[in-house]
């Protein structure tokens, strides 16, 4: 895989992390569940495109 996209892709999928957990950290303060399940789903949503990554190289 050309190195040029694995660094879009890693560039991207920090800054939906960034976003998810800033918006998790919001919520929290109202929702204490809904903020955690944000908090997993950007894990999730973080974790399987870079297992996919590792298993392609």
């Amino acid at each position: 895989m050309n190195t040029l996209i694995v660094l879009i892709i890693l560039v991207v999928l920090l800054w939906e992390g960034i976003y998810t957990i800033s918006y998790a950290v919001w919520t929290f303060r109202d929702n204490k569940k809904g903020g955690i399940a944000l908090i997993v789903l950007s894990i999730i949503s973080i974790a399987f495109p870079l297992y996919l990554l590792w298993i392609r190289k």
